[in-house]
């Protein structure tokens, strides 16, 4: 049981923490790990066959190639005073809006 709590713990900050990071490179890096997580909860809820398609498949491939188009375009990330000062979850935008939804749903 610790180790369920321990893995949904884990994915639900990384997801979190892919929205609310500026550079893109973290943010597909984060994805990847949220997907490490929630193949853990596979093979805790006995369904290693998804456990592993959900590692090769998407963490393996898909992610993979995520990385090398956001490395391939060079994404910038446009840091403001504004940024700086200012939580990501308390700027206005889609980011305050999926926060809310979060707590709306939880």
């Amino acid at each position: 049981m610790l180790l369920f709590y321990l893995f949904g713990t884990v994915a639900v900050v990384a997801s979190l923490l892919v929205v609310a990071q500026r550079n893109p490179i973290y943010s597909v890096l984060l994805l990847v790990a949220s997907f490490g997580a929630l193949s853990g909860l596979y093979v805790l809820l006995d369904a290693p066959f998804v456990a592993a398609i959900q590692i090769i498949i998407y963490a393996g491939a898909i992610m993979v190639l995520f990385l090398f188009v956001v490395m391939l375009l060079n994404a910038p990330h446009e840091e403001t005073e504004y940024d700086e000062r200012v939580h990501p979850l308390l700027r206005p935008g889609p980011m305050r809006f999926g926060a809310f939804l979060a707590v709306l749903f939880a």
